[in-house]
């Protein structure tokens, strides 16, 4: 049987949608895949026709009351949809005809056994994104090279195999990072190719079986967060691939022979998959890798990761943004802190940072400081010090009645420092935080922090003034 293995942008497919109701007559659509919209599906119809054959198509559009689920056969196989959700329609009354779109939560790129109404439930789901292959230095390809007396190369073997997969629990669910590879062949009458593809996959199952693709995004989503602190960047979905017993390949005789990946295409990810993909210069390096974390930390991270959220998610919101204005990294970076802060609880020295007897926003930052012990070196006093310069630049730049923004770089080294604070947090979470932040500690790994301070010649008392630094201080 026939099969559409991948959809890409700008990809525009015709074919015949199946609502699975008895009697219903068949009714052609177009599926548009596009960085605006991501799958829509334009389904034209007659408004008045004798023989009522649009009748339920009229009636998806004007009651809006589209079937939730749907599939699309085209002459290179059949898509399904699952959520669809009305997007509106447009009446061409003096040609007689409509056009209604709808937009899918998740489209499978294969039918689907049973009823057509139950909703979708998945077994396993793989997906790949930005930074894998580097961030968990997991490989399936080895070489050897063969040479004469010159050295030239005269033979060279690329051998394929899977290492060992890192795999950790998190409640009921199992997640696995492994090296996928494949080999494909690309002939036409002129080039010979053979390519080798060796990516590595995230990969989600339950213990009670087949669950919604969100409950599987909603635990791997949790691994591509800790790669944005990590990285300090935009982490993106490129690909969703799911498998399950109802989606089977089968012979021409009905048998089933295979239970094969399939590409899921979600609303919850389909922009990211069209965001440039960044080159290993932009990715740059991560503070950690996955053996320095450990199938041991993954879990813990997980385990932190709803508790924590009020720290992680507006931090890993602005981390993703590559352009992001330095205020908004202050007011979210800050925001994150102050929420960690909470969590930490009293810290041994933070009473200096307590204003009219209470803990203040310093506070907060001060019992991040306290936990960290990154060792600043000469640009700044003390961690209480430091605490007052952040809280007070955050709060100059959120409270409006507080006149014009703060000293731009004031603004920027707090943007900075801040960025490097709930980055070290994130290792902390992983429970590896005595390892993982001992160059921060001894000072090895905050150069990039001091150069900034030092082109900006500034430095932050005791009392979280900034002092300007003199060219002489420097030497």
């Amino acid at each position: 049987m026939m099969a559409i293995e991948k959809l890409t942008l700008g990809d525009r497919l015709t074919g015949h949608l199946v609502d699975g109701v008895p009697d219903t007559p068949f009714q052609a659509a177009i599926l548009d895949l596009s960085e605006q919209y991501g799958v829509r599906l334009e389904v034209p119809y007659v408004n008045y026709d004798e023989a009522g054959q649009f009748k339920h198509v009229r009636e998806w559009f004007r009651g809006e009351a589209a079937p939730t689920n749907l599939v699309l056969h085209t002459a290179d196989g059949p898509i399904s949809f699952f959520g669809n959700r009305w997007s509106g329609y447009s009446e061409n009354t003096g040609r007689n005809v409509s056009l209604g779109k709808l937009s899918p939560a998740e489209t499978v790129l294969a039918s689907r056994d049973g009823s057509l109404t139950d909703a979708l439930r998945i077994q396993t789901v793989r997906s790949r994104l930005d930074g894998l292959n580097e961030w968990t230095r997991l490989t399936a390809t080895t070489d050897e090279r063969e040479t004469d007396e010159e050295q030239r190369v005269q033979a060279v073997t690329y051998k394929l195999r899977s290492p060992e997969e890192v795999q950790w629990r998190h409640g009921d669910v199992t997640l696995t990072l492994r090296a996928e590879w494949r080999v494909e062949e690309h002939t036409d009458g002129y080039n010979r190719a053979v390519e080798l593809s060796d990516n590595v996959v995230l990969e989600s199952q339950f213990d009670d079986g087949p669950r919604s693709f969100f409950d599987h995004f909603v635990e791997q989503r949790k691994v591509a967060s800790l790669l944005v602190f990590l990285y300090g960047r935009q982490i993106s979905f490129r690909e969703h691939k799911v498998r399950d017993e109802r989606f089977a390949s089968r012979m021409m005789d009905g048998r089933v022979y295979h239970h094969p990946f399939v590409e899921l295409i979600s609303e919850r990810t389909v922009r990211e998959r069209f965001t440039p993909v960044p080159s290993r210069k932009e990715l740059g390096r991560a503070i950690a890798h996955l053996q320095q974390i450990g199938p041991g930390g993954l879990s813990e991270w997980s385990t932190q990761y709803d508790a924590w959220s009020r720290f992680i998610l507006p931090s890993a919101g602005v981390l993703s943004r590559k352009r992001a204005f330095i205020e908004d990294r202050v007011i979210s970076t800050s925001m994150s802190l102050e929420a960690a802060g909470a969590m930490i609880g009293e810290r041994h020295g933070e009473k200096e940072t307590y204003g009219r007897g209470r803990p203040s926003t310093a506070t907060n930052i001060y019992r991040c400081l306290d936990l960290l012990q990154v060792d600043w070196g000469k640009h700044v006093a003390s961690n209480v010090g430091l605490a007052r310069a952040i809280a007070n630049n955050y709060n100059d730049v959120k409270h409006a009645d507080r006149g014009d923004f703060p000293n731009s770089e004031h603004t920027y080294l707090v943007s900075s420092v801040n960025s490097l604070l709930v980055r070290l947090l994130a290792l902390h979470l992983t429970g590896k935080g005595d390892e993982l932040l001992e160059p921060y500690r001894n000072g090895d790994e905050l150069w990039d922090i001091r150069q900034r301070f030092e082109s900006v010649a500034v430095s932050v008392t005791s009392d979280g003034a900034w002092a300007e630094v003199s060219n002489d201080d420097h030497l």
